[in-house]
C-alpha cells in the first residue's frame, strides 16, 4: 500500500470524533506506522471505535505548537514512515493546517486528503436549507473580543438574499464556548448599535448544537423564540444560521414540517 517515501495521511474526523470516520479512514489507520490526533481546534469526543481498541497504543496526541510553531521537527520526526493525522470535521474547509501540508509537499512527502462531513455543509442538511443559498460563513467571538465582523458579514449575505453560518468560538484550555444565547444577544446588541434590521427578534434563524452526534438539538424559529432555549446546558459545539430575509418556498416548506416554523 505504501511506498518507503513518507505518506502523510490528513483524515477527517466528520462530526463526532473517532467514532464517525469512514471505513477508508479505518482501513489506512489501521496500516500506518503512527497516528496523530490534533485535538485543538474543536472539541472531539474520546470514544474509541471497537474497530481501533487494537491499535489505540498507536495513538499520539498533538497541539498547536507541535503542527504549526514547530511544523518541520514534526515532520522530520515523521521521514520514511506512513502517518496518519486526525483532523476534526474535513481536513481542509479551515486553512489551519495548509501550511503543514504545504511543507510536507516540499519536502517529497506523499500527501493524501481523506474528506469527511463538516459543519459547513451539515448545517445545511440539517437544518433543510439550501445549501446553494449560504453565502460568506462568520466566527461569533466570546463578548471580550467582540466586533462589528460577524454583523457585517450577515449584512453582505442578505443583500445577496443568502444565508449566514456563524460559528460559535470555543476556547479548549479552559472548556468555554459561546452558546447560541450569548451570540444571539451579541447581534442583538450589535443591531441596536447599527440599527440597520440586519439581525432584530423577528429574525429566522436555526440554533444547531453537537450536530452528527447522538445527541444533537435543532431549533428554528425567530430570535425571540430560540433565544428561549437554554443552549447552555446542551453544550458544544454550537453554530447559528442566520436565514436570508426572501426564503424559498421549499424552504419555509422545510423549516415548517422538520421544525415547526409558522410563516
Amino acid at each position: 500500500m505504501y511506498t518507503a517515501k513518507t505518506n502523510l495521511f490528513f483524515i477527517g474526523m466528520g462530526l463526532s470524533g473517532l467514532t464517525s470516520c469512514s471505513l477508508e479512514a479505518l482501513d489506512i489507520l489501521a496500516k500506518v506506522d503512527e497516528i496523530f490526533i490534533e485535538k485543538y481546534t474543536n472539541f472531539i469526543l474520546e470514544e474509541i471505535p471497537p474497530l481501533l481498541e487494537k491499535i489505540s497504543e498507536k495513538f499520539r496526541l498533538v497541539n498547536r505548537a507541535d503542527l504549526e510553531e514547530n511544523d518541520q521537527m514534526f515532520l522530520e520526526n515523521i521521514s520514511g514512515k506512513s502517518v496518519a493525522l486526525l483532523v476534526s470535521g474535513d481536513p481542509f474547509i479551515a486553512t489551519t493546517h495548509n501550511s503543514l501540508r504545504f511543507a510536507a509537499i516540499q519536502r517529497g512527502y506523499h500527501c493524501r486528503i481523506i474528506h469527511n462531513t463538516s459543519i459547513v455543509s451539515a448545517a445545511a442538511s440539517a437544518s433543510g436549507l439550501s445549501s446553494y443559498r449560504f453565502g460568506r460563513t462568520v466566527t461569533c467571538p466570546f463578548p471580550q473580543n467582540t466586533s462589528q465582523f460577524p454583523y457585517e458579514i450577515i449584512k453582505r449575505n442578505k443583500l445577496i438574499e443568502g444565508h449566514t453560518l456563524v460559528l460559535l468560538d470555543i476556547e479548549l484550555t479552559t472548556g468555554n464556548f459561546l452558546t447560541i444565547n450569548e451570540a444571539i444577544s451579541i447581534l442583538l446588541e450589535l443591531e441596536q448599535k447599527e440599527n440597520e434590521e440586519i439581525f432584530t427578534k423577528s429574525s429566522i434563524v436555526v440554533g444547531l448544537a453537537q450536530i452528527g452526534q447522538k445527541n444533537e438539538v435543532i431549533c428554528a424559529g425567530t430570535v425571540k423564540n430560540v433565544r428561549e432555549l437554554a443552549w447552555g446546558d446542551i453544550g458544544p459545539p454550537q453554530a447559528l444560521i442566520v436565514c436570508s430575509d426572501s426564503l424559498h418556498f421549499s424552504e419555509k416548506e422545510a423549516l415548517n414540517i422538520l421544525w415547526n416554523v409558522n410563516f
